[in-house]
């Protein structure tokens, strides 16, 4: 989901990196909502906690030359094997093209997953293209604005069942817009957000989670259906609807993992034109510069297939393809643009099947290198 106009950083996390990692064993005393008594689960809980502290240094076409920080801390019970691990990353990064990026985020998981939190605050300066609404949008008619973006999110989920979850939060992005190109239809005002705002959305939704881990499954599903709706009590500029289908599968094949997914993004009303279904990023439709192309709804899918090499090293190759347009029934009948790829992966934390991944990816007249922790989806 996509809730602010910006390029997304691609980084390339050094390898050869300043790494901390510890095991503790920290007595924490269960409330007692977490704790099942039917199975005489202790008070006291194991956690093996492991830290890593990474340059990030890459490169990409929106970007130039990018250079940071990134620090990332991932905590799980050491003998239950059904609670998720839980995550928090600090992440600073600058490029050659002036943009800035950094955020804090956290997801947190209670004992057997019975509830989690998500949360992020964010914020970006951020130089970027953009290039007209549809896919037929003529790589010509690029022009560049800056937009500086505080944005924060927060999302409580609640399981319903052994795999079944209820969610419920909140997204809020105040942008404000500099430097449009002159003559340029964002400097004329001429769309929707072309001078920036507050966009505040109440996001409910409902997910089935059969995956054996969120970091890098090799079985399971994930389905999600979320609706967001603007919020005005709560400073909102715009009164629009942004709806989401995701949906993902996992088999073990061979000594590899295939990993498929199908995701559909629509928006209704009069949106922004930064809130609109962007095509193009590290997760989905790679090779393409987020953002390339954008209108009201998007539908994309690929499949992936993942398998260990030696040690801790392993390969991925992937194909898919997408398409934008202005409603649900166009789609159909849109230009499918497709892309392909490959990429290394390395296992950063084993036990948590936490990773790294070097993905290069082919689209139409496009290309896109990247790197980021844990898989595409």
């Amino acid at each position: 989901m996509r809730y602010v106009q910006t390029v997304r950083l691609i980084p390339m996390v050094m390898l050869l990196s300043v790494s901390v990692s510890a095991s503790t064993l920290a007595a924490q005393a269960s409330h007692s909502s977490d704790v099942d008594s039917t199975k005489g689960r202790n008070a006291v809980s194991a956690r093996s906690t492991s830290l890593r502290i990474l340059p990030v240094l890459g490169s990409a076409p929106e970007t130039g030359f990018v250079g940071g920080a990134t620090a990332l801390r991932v905590s799980s019970p050491i003998a239950d094997t059904v609670t998720r691990a839980s995550t928090e990353q600090v992440y600073v990064a600058y490029t050659a093209k002036q943009q800035f990026r950094a955020f804090v985020s956290t997801d947190r998981w209670s004992v057997e997953n019975r509830w989690g939190l998500n949360a992020q605050v964010e914020y970006q300066r951020y130089p970027q293209p953009y290039f007209g609404i549809g896919i037929d949008a003529a790589k010509s008619t690029e022009e560049w604005y800056e937009g500086r973006s505080l944005l924060a999110s927060a999302t409580v989920l609640r399981r319903l069942t052994s795999a079944f979850y209820g969610q419920l939060g909140l997204r809020y992005a105040r942008t404000t817009i500099h430097d449009a190109e002159e003559g340029g239809v964002i400097e004329l005002g001429q769309l929707t957000g072309s001078r920036g705002g507050t966009v505040s959305q109440i996001v409910t939704g409902l997910a089935w989670d059969s995956r054996d881990n969120v970091f890098a499954p090799a079985k399971g599903a994930y389905v999600l259906a979320t609706v967001a709706g603007g919020v005005s009590v709560l400073g909102s500029n715009y009164r629009f609807g942004h709806y989401v289908a995701d949906a993902r599968r996992y088999w073990r094949v061979g000594r590899g993992v295939l990993a498929g997914q199908a995701y559909l993004e629509a928006t209704s009303g009069d949106a922004p034109f930064d809130q609109m279904a962007l095509l193009g990023s590290s997760g989905a439709m790679r090779g393409y510069v987020h953002g390339r192309y954008r209108d009201h709804d998007l539908v994309a899918g690929q499949v992936e297939y993942r398998v260990p090499v030696v040690g801790r090293l392993g390969a991925a190759a992937f194909a898919g393809a997408g398409t934008v347009a202005p409603t649900l029934s166009k789609l159909s009948s849109s230009t499918v643009l497709p892309t392909f790829g490959g990429g290394a992966r390395w296992l950063l934390l084993p036990k948590q099947r936490t990773t790294i991944r070097v993905d290069y990816a082919k689209g139409k007249s496009s290309s896109g290198f990247y790197v980021a922790f844990n898989e595409a989806f």
